[in-house]
């Protein structure tokens, strides 16, 4: 296909895409019109590029002005002599910009053209000398102008992509939550990759080869301490890096549909919205569902549950391969940061520990905090060494990413911004020079991979921000009734707050049944190491000429004790200080290098990667005693309502299909909690929320199949009541595998 033909169409299909938009607002009239408009678009289009198809474009600053011009001028005025020459000259040169411009306008090139507006108003500036030592970088708007003059087709594309997800956003202000959004996710996907194609040759550039060589993209790095090119080859890298990721799996993915034993509610609660994205329910990914989470957590954790069926292996499944790509992208991010060996260190230890193993091995979305966080920094990183669009692309939508999950994640944009700031800080003028235009390309892919959620939050902010404003303790009112109750100030309600969270991996414990670890989060020593490497590293980056390298761990840990620790109720809450996984296990490995790197001036021929390998070995083995040997068996997680409906699902299954389910836990447990309507999803159940003061008194509906009636052991005097009804029956008891307390009674009645 020609340049010119495709231009044509390019613009041809904007003017469709114009019509569709201005018909869905003002509902008819208008069509016909933009349509034939488009088509005479087109045909003026051929016309001007086959009249001009030979023609060379002469930029203004290359037409010479011909010396005739201003003999006639002086020659026809008599106060010629008073004449300056020079202006003249500008104005001719200006009256010739304008001609050009305007056959830009007949060429279609609209793009230039409206970019190009505003320097029709400025007096051309002269040449430097060529005694000017250097060149002032181009502008902005003169960047925007190279590349269309030299990517026609790209530009057009880009526009067209732009004009796409406008006619997106359109349609999502008309659509139901129950209509068909089918076409829309196509739209939307059309305009990302349509982004993508056009934004990804920007700037292809060579970036500067770094003198370390890795795998995964992750050489490039531009901190000082990072590994010389011999000190560590690539298949080792490649190879220890692969064993850590195989771990990480591992330990994620074995018996994860029974460790941890209970399917929590709030877990199971998440799993039926997916089994809604099933059955066709729920159809839009760009809207909010069960306590205001995005609905995109439920489409991508139904993926699973569409093969595997409604079971606590499908709906824990996703969570696995997300936390184990968090692990692969720390050592990306790290190593980038501080070099190999920290890079391999960090993401071992996070493929061990407990904190992280956990939280991947639930059916819930917690765990992409880490993931979007490490993500969208890895991106950004490695967009600020190497310079290339791809990076700057990825970090825009890795952020956006981040909008369709848990509520934690947004935090990703704050730190990545807080991040950006600080660079811009550190080299104001040389910072915006060198990435403005991989800020634009990162701003584009944002607005575009986000712009279907960002639509919703403005238009309807307190459902988005609904779980943020029951959790704050500002927004929920907790913070003025604390203060009535305990009579501290609200410096000191805050700052115990603070303390809680910020110490909750050295001293006080989980207050929440996410987790529920009676200890804290980490152990004394590898606790001590934590706090020594946390130390460090937030004072290096205090110092007036602080070190960068270690600024995105630092903000990473304090703005999530802040904002998901300090002002939201009940801290240390382990579900939302999970994103801090990663800098933990970094600033353990910091401590480490630096303990060992001093050993070693101090001593020579201390061993210091064997002393590494030694601390990995030691966190691994208390890590995973702690939650393999120690916790497991507990089976605190999710409550003890979690641990009955888990126990006694197998048995609700199997006498489903011929009995009829009395579930007589009101109000301390009703069928509705999640755990049961999700492993037995095909029942048939009757609240009993009155008690049962006589065989009389029984609200039973009239069926011809068996009975099975569920009591919780609060409600297990009125039992007698139904024995006496019917006597036929036979009781069973659910007792605890940990303490063998009692968890249910069932008493089945067949007909």
């Amino acid at each position: 296909m020609s340049r010119k033909t495709f231009t044509a169409i390019t613009w041809l299909l904007v003017g469709l895409v114009i019509g569709a938009i201005v018909s869905r607002l003002w509902q008819g009239g208008l069509v016909d019109t933009l349509l034939v408009a488009a088509i005479v678009l087109f045909v003026v289009s051929l016309a001007a590029r086959s009249d001009n198809a030979r023609q060379k474009i002469i930029e203004p600053s290359s037409i010479p002005v011909p010396a005739v011009t201003v003999a006639q001028h002086a020659t026809a005025m008599p106060l010629a002599e008073s004449f300056d020459a020079s202006k003249h000259v500008l104005l001719v040169q200006r009256g010739n910009k304008i001609i050009l411009r305007l056959q830009n306008i007949a060429r279609l090139q609209f793009v230039e053209f409206a970019l190009s507006v505003p320097s029709w108003f400025s007096l051309p500036t002269r040449s430097p000398s060529p005694s000017t030592p250097s060149t002032p970088a181009p502008s902005l708007m003169t960047v925007v102008r190279r590349f269309i003059r030299a990517h026609p087709r790209r530009a057009s594309l880009l526009v067209l992509t732009f004009w796409l997800m406008i006619f997106v956003l359109l349609l999502l202000l008309e659509m139901s939550r129950t209509a068909d959004y089918t076409i829309v996710v196509i739209l939307w996907l059309v305009a990302m990759a349509g982004y993508a194609v056009a934004v990804v040759p920007i700037m292809s550039l060579r970036a500067k080869r770094s003198r370390v060589r890795v795998p995964f993209g992750l050489g490039d790095c531009f901190v000082a301490n990072c590994a010389p090119r011999n000190d560590i080859s690539r298949l080792p890298i490649v190879l220890i890096m692969l064993g850590i990721v195989l771990l990480a799996l591992a330990l994620r993915l074995w018996q994860v549909d029974s460790i941890p034993f209970s399917l929590g509610g709030d877990e199971a609660s998440q799993g039926l919205e997916s089994l809604r994205v099933i059955r066709g329910e729920t159809t839009s990914p760009f809207v909010t569902g069960w306590y205001s989470v995005p609905t995109m957590s439920f489409f991508f954790n139904s993926i699973t549950l569409r093969i595997f069926g409604a079971t606590i292996l499908g709906l824990r499944l996703p969570w696995v391969f997300v936390g184990t790509a968090t692990v692969l992208i720390t050592f990306g991010l790290v190593a980038r940061l501080a070099g190999m060996r920290i890079g391999l260190l960090s993401a071992g230890l996070l493929a061990v520990y407990h904190y992280s193993i956990h939280f991947s091995r639930l059916g819930s979305n917690q765990i992409a905090d880490p993931f979007f966080v490490a993500l969208a920094l890895f991106f950004l990183y490695r967009a600020r060494a190497r310079r290339q669009p791809f990076d700057w692309m990825m970090l825009g939508a890795a952020s956006a990413g981040s909008l369709y999950f848990y509520a934690g994640a947004r935090l990703t944009i704050l730190i990545v911004l807080a991040a950006i700031g600080y660079e811009f800080l550190r080299d104001r003028r040389n910072f915006w020079r060198t990435h403005r235009r991989g800020l634009l390309i990162a701003l584009g892919s944002f607005l575009i991979v986000g712009g279907p959620m960002l639509l919703y939050a403005l238009r309807f902010p307190e459902d988005y921000n609904s779980r943020i404003n029951q959790v704050g303790i500002f927004q929920n009112g907790w913070i003025e009734l604390a203060k009535q109750a305990t009579g501290q100030s609200v410096p000191e309600l805050v700052f115990d707050q603070f303390r809680r969270a910020a110490l909750a991996f050295n001293f006080y414990p989980d207050r929440t049944v996410w987790y529920g670890l009676r200890t804290p989060l980490l152990d004394p020593i590898f606790g001590v190491l934590f706090l020594l490497g946390l130390c460090y590293a937030t004072v290096r980056v205090l110092l007036p000429r602080g070190d960068r390298r270690l600024f995105p761990m630092v903000a990473w840990w304090w703005g999530a004790i802040i904002l998901g620790g300090m002002l939201t109720e009940s801290p240390p809450s382990s579900m939302r200080l999970v994103t801090l996984t990663v800098p933990v296990c970094f600033f353990i490995a910091l401590a480490l290098w630096k303990i060992f790197r001093l050993a070693k001036k101090a001593m020579a021929g201390v061993p210091v990667n064997t002393l590494l390998l030694a601390s990995f070995m030691l966190f691994s083995g208390i890590s995973l005693k702690t939650y393999f040997v120690d916790y497991t068996p507990q089976r605190i997680y999710g409550s003890v309502r979690a641990e009955m409906a888990t126990t006694i699902a197998p048995i609700l299954r199997d006498l489903a299909p011929n009995h009829h389910f009395y579930f007589v836990g009101a109000p301390y447990m009703y069928w509705g909690f999640a755990t049961l309507p999700f492993l037995v999803p095909d029942a048939d159940v009757t609240d009993l929320a009155d008690p049962i003061t006589s065989p009389t008194s029984l609200k039973l509906v009239s069926v011809d199949q068996g009975m099975v009636f569920i009591f919780v052991p609060e409600r297990a005097p009125e039992l007698r009541f139904v024995q006496q009804a019917f006597p036929q029956g036979r009781l069973g008891e659910i007792h605890s595998a940990v303490n063998d307390e009692l968890l249910a009674l069932l008493y089945i009645v067949e007909r």
